[in-house]
């Protein structure tokens, strides 16, 4: 039962925590940006067999792509944009898989 639970609490955690962060960078990114950051970081982790970790998990990686972001790009077109390839773009993911693949 208590296994239940976690597993239940965990898509609220994930949005508390993406509440906080939206309020966070606020004056940096957009709600969107730091939305699909999070998403990005707990996507691999959703399915986990043992829920208790995966919201700290999710704060910590999240956290660090978006101080990658805000170092990487110009924090003006990141509130313009507010696009998962420009995410991509600015952490370099999208030519690492380019590169995986060819």
């Amino acid at each position: 039962m208590g296994a239940n639970t976690a597993e239940a609490a965990v898509p609220d955690t994930i949005q508390e925590l993406t509440d906080r962060l939206t309020a966070s960078y606020a004056n940096l990114l957009t709600a969107a940006v730091v939305r699909d950051v999070v998403q990005d970081c707990y996507q691999p982790l959703s399915n986990a067999r043992i829920p208790n970790y995966v919201p700290i998990l999710v704060e910590h990686n999240s956290r660090t792509k978006l101080r990658q972001l805000t170092r990487r790009s110009g924090p003006t077109a990141l509130l313009r944009a507010g696009q998962t390839g420009l995410i991509e773009d600015a952490l370099g993911t999208q030519g690492q898989e380019q590169t995986d693949k060819g």
